[in-house]
């Protein structure tokens, strides 16, 4: 594994490698039996955590090449995986949230805050705590040492699908299925400080460029948007008709440079982004 691998996982259980460098095939890591839905790579141990549809946590050391441990973390499907630099993170359909001790794979804590899946997890940039989406409309707040519930936002009017915090930790970015892109002053008591209908069906995805200048949007509407992380204005639209993009529900996307994106689609394909942001 190197800075130009990434890895995808789709509904027939593969789960492959891709070296942006190279280009060409992926290459099959494994193939679990059923859909995934999640992946986190550990590049300090050369591990990959795959969450599947059943709730399975499958681990692959990624030197053999072999799953090394297979495990029922949840009772419905694992949604996201996070990772601090001794703990995971699992979020999970069964509506709870677990940190398991990577050396061993402990469960350390467990939480259900509600019956409602668990959705997706921004960890706070100093680690101490972490918040988390679910589809009961709410991001909850927990603290990361005990997975204490801290605090409950009502935040959207459907589902919580996509969370990031900012840099300093002062903002929090959420979406959803009511494709609204919200913005909170995490040291204002979480107050809303911007709520933008930033698309035409639900957001799936919302990430920062390495250098947190931009941060950028994906859609079930089939369109990446490109956002000033200063002043939340739009920069640039994404899309099949300009730019020869997705032509489907657009599910998640990694910046790899601060001018290069990667995402992947409902359309089975894996494309990368060179971004100018000129008018188009």
């Amino acid at each position: 594994m190197n800075d130009f691998c990434i890895y995808s996982g789709g509904d027939e259980g593969y789960v492959a490698e891709w070296n942006l460098k190279t280009k060409g095939d992926g290459k099959l890591v494994v193939q679990t039996p059923r859909p995934v839905y999640s992946l986190c790579a550990d590049r300090a141990d050369m591990k990959l955590y795959c969450g599947t549809a059943a709730g399975n946590l499958h681990v692959v050391d990624l030197i053999s090449g072999r799953e090394i441990r297979n495990m029922e973390a949840h009772t419905n499907g694992i949604y996201d995986i996070q990772q601090t630099e001794d703990n995971l993170i699992t979020a999970g359909g069964d509506g709870r949230i677990c940190v398991w001790r990577k050396s061993d794979m402990a469960l350390l804590y467990a939480c259900q805050s509600s019956d409602k899946s668990a959705r997706v997890i921004s960890l706070h940039p100093n680690q101490s705590q972490l918040a988390v989406g679910f589809s009961d409309y709410k991001i909850r707040f927990y603290s990361m040492a005990d997975l204490q519930l801290n605090s409950t936002l009502d935040a959207h009017s459907n589902s919580v699908f996509a969370l990031s915090f900012s840099q300093s930790g002062q903002y929090l970015l959420s979406g959803g299925r009511d494709a609204m892109l919200k913005s909170w002053n995490v040291q204002d008591g979480f107050s809303l400080t911007n709520d933008i209908p930033a698309h035409t069906l639900q957001i799936k995805c919302i990430a920062f460029s390495p250098d947190y200048s931009l941060f950028a949007t994906t859609s079930m509407d089939k369109t990446i948007k490109i956002w000033d992380s200063g002043t939340m204005q739009l920069l640039k639209v994404i899309d099949k008709a300009r730019n020869d993009s997705h032509t489907n529900s657009i599910n998640k996307l990694l910046w790899m440079k601060n001018d290069t994106i990667v995402t992947c689609s409902d359309d089975r394909q894996i494309m990368v982004f060179e971004l100018t942001l000129e008018e188009d």
